[in-house]
C-alpha cells in the first residue's frame, strides 16, 4: 500500500541516525487478549517492537532522532513504521533554527485528547497519545524579554502512516482492530448489494510535496504565558474520496477510492499559569478543513497540482466526505512531580456536528463535552501504575486505560495494561470500538 512507499522516506531519515553511537532504546514482545468479540477481528494479536532514540546536545546545537517499528506475526500489513521526531537545532543569542521533524507545542491540550489535528498521532493503538511532529523549518525568536515568535514553513509532508490498511479481493483489511472500515454493502432500488473496493494510488510527489506555513506568538511572564497561533498545512491523515458505479450486471457496486491530501487551517489561543506546583491551561482551538489561504500562497506550489473532486453523486447514492469545522474549548490542571503525575481535564465541542458514526469515508468527532482524569504513580523504583478515565457528559461514553509497569532488572521490564470502552450511542465515534476491550502485555528489553 501507499503507506509502505511513504515509509521509505522515513527510513531515509532514520538511516542517518543509525550510523551514530549513543543510541538508547528497547526491544519488546507484546501480545493482546480480547475481552469480547469485535466485528472486525484480526489475527494480529502479537508482535515484536523496536524503539530507539539518539540525542547529542551541546551548548548551541542539538541532534535528535526517534523511531519505532512493529512487526506483526499475522496480518496483511506486517510492518508498521513511526518516526515521531528527527531534527537538528542550532541556537543563536536570541533565536533557534530547527530543521527536520519535530512536535509543535502550539496546542497545549491536543495530546491528551488524541485529536491529531496539529501534530499527527502515531496510531499503533487506539488510545495511545504518542505524537508525530511536522517536517520542515521550525524557527523561534525571543523578540523581547516577554515576547516570543515562532514560524513553521515546509514544502515536505509526511502523513500519518499507521495503522496500515490494504485492499484485497475488493475488501478493506488491516492488521489493526482500530481501523474503521467503510461499509461493505449498500441498498440499490430496495436490494442489498455488496460494495467492491478498488484504489487509485497517488504518486509520492502528489502527497509529500505539499506546503505548510504557520506562525505562533506568545507573551510570557514569570509564572505563565498567553499565546496565539495560526497554521495552514496538509491534514495529517489522507482523505479517502471515491467514485462509485454499478457493475454491468447490477450485482454489486464498484467503489474506487482516491486518497488525496487536503489542506486545513488551524488557529487558536492558549493561556497557561502556574499556581504553585499546579499548571493550569485554557485553550481554544479551531480546525477548518475548508479554508484556502489564497492565490498568493498558491504560487509557492512548484507542482501546481489540481484539486481533486471531493464529492461523488449518482442517481442511487452520494459519497460526500465531511469537511466540517471543529472548534474546541479545553481546560486542564496538572501536577508533575518526581513520584507522580496527576491531571484533570475537560473539553467541549463549540461547533455544530452533524456527522454520524456511519458516514461514508468519514468519522464523527471524538468528544462533545468530556471530563478526563489521569494519574501515574511511582510506588517504588521498580513499580509504576497509570489510570486514565474519560467520560462524555452528552454521549455517556466511558474510556478507561490502565497500565502497570514492573522493572525486573536494569535491562528487563514487564507491562500489563487494559483498554476498556463503553459507548451506548451508535452515533458516537467510540461506538465502532466498543467491542474492542483488550488486555495487553509486553516484555521489554532496554539497551
Amino acid at each position: 500500500m501507499f503507506n509502505r512507499k511513504i515509509s521509505i522516506l522515513a527510513a531515509i531519515f532514520l538511516s542517518s541516525f543509525q550510523t551514530m553511537a549513543g543510541f538508547e532504546g528497547g526491544f519488546s514482545y507484546e501480545k493482546l487478549l480480547r475481552l469480547n468479540s469485535p466485528q472486525n477481528k484480526t489475527d494480529a494479536v502479537d508482535w515484536i517492537a523496536l524503539s530507539s532514540a539518539y540525542k547529542d546536545k551541546s551548548r548551541d546545537t542539538e541532534l535528535y532522532g526517534e523511531a519505532n517499528l512493529r512487526y506483526y506475526f499475522n496480518g496483511p500489513e506486517s510492518l508498521n513504521y513511526s518516526l515521531p521526531e528527527a531534527y537538528y537545532s542550532s541556537d543563536t543569542d536570541d533565536s533557534t533554527w530547527t530543521f527536520g521533524r519535530k512536535v509543535v507545542n502550539w496546542s497545549l491540550n491536543e495530546k491528551y485528547w488524541l485529536l491529531g489535528h496539529l501534530n499527527g498521532r502515531q496510531g499503533f493503538t487506539l488510545l495511545s497519545s504518542k505524537q508525530e511532529g511536522l517536517t520542515g523549518l521550525h524557527y523561534t525568536k525571543a523578540a523581547t524579554d516577554h515576547i516570543d515568535l515562532g514560524i513553521f514553513f515546509s514544502y515536505f509532508h509526511i502523513p500519518v502512516m499507521n495503522p496500515g490498511i490494504s485492499i484485497e479481493d475488493g475488501k478493506v483489511i488491516s492488521n489493526s482492530e482500530w481501523v474503521r472500515r467503510p461499509p461493505e454493502r449498500t441498498i440499490i432500488l430496495g436490494t442489498t448489494v455488496p460494495i467492491e473496493y478498488r484504489i487509485n494510488m497517488p504518486s509520492i510527489g502528489d502527497v509529500v510535496l505539499k506546503k505548510s506555513l504557520g506562525i505562533n506568538a506568545s507573551y510570557k511572564w514569570k509564572s505563565g504565558a498567553i499565546s496565539s497561533y495560526a497554521i495552514y498545512k496538509p491534514e495529517n491523515n489522507l482523505r479517502t474520496n471515491a467514485e462509485a458505479s454499478l457493475s454491468s450486471d447490477g450485482s454489486k457496486v464498484i467503489a474506487v477510492a482516491n486518497p488525496i491530501v487536503n489542506h486545513h487551517l488551524m488557529y487558536g489561543v492558549q493561556g497557561k499559569q502556574y499556581f504553585g506546583d499546579v499548571l493550569g491551561v485554557v485553550s481554544f482551538d479551531v480546525n477548518d478543513p475548508n479554508a484556502k489561504l489564497g492565490d498568493d500562497f498558491e504560487v509557492l506550489n512548484p507542482l501546481q497540482l489540481e484539486d481533486d473532486d471531493r464529492i461523488f453523486e449518482s442517481e442511487y447514492f452520494t459519497i460526500k466526505p465531511n469537511y466540517d469545522k471543529e472548534s474546541y474549548l479545553s481546560v486542564s490542571a496538572s501536577v508533575d512531580r518526581a513520584n507522580y503525575i496527576l491531571s484533570l481535564n475537560y473539553i467541549h465541542l463549540m461547533s455544530s456536528n452533524l456527522r454520524g458514526s456511519d458516514d461514508f469515508f468519514s468519522e464523527t468527532v471524538k468528544w462533545k463535552s468530556t471530563l478526563g482524569a489521569m494519574g501515574r504513580v511511582m510506588w517504588t523504583e521498580s513499580l509504576f501504575t497509570l489510570i486514565d478515565y474519560r467520560y462524555d457528559l452528552i454521549r455517556e461514553d466511558q474510556i478507561i486505560r490502565i497500565e502497570g509497569d514492573y522493572i525486573i532488572s536494569n535491562s528487563f521490564s514487564l507491562r500489563i495494561g487494559a483498554e476498556l470502552i463503553k459507548s451506548p450511542e451508535n452515533t458516537s465515534y467510540w461506538s465502532a470500538y466498543r467491542a474492542n476491550d483488550t488486555v495487553y502485555t509486553s516484555l521489554n528489553y532496554l539497551f
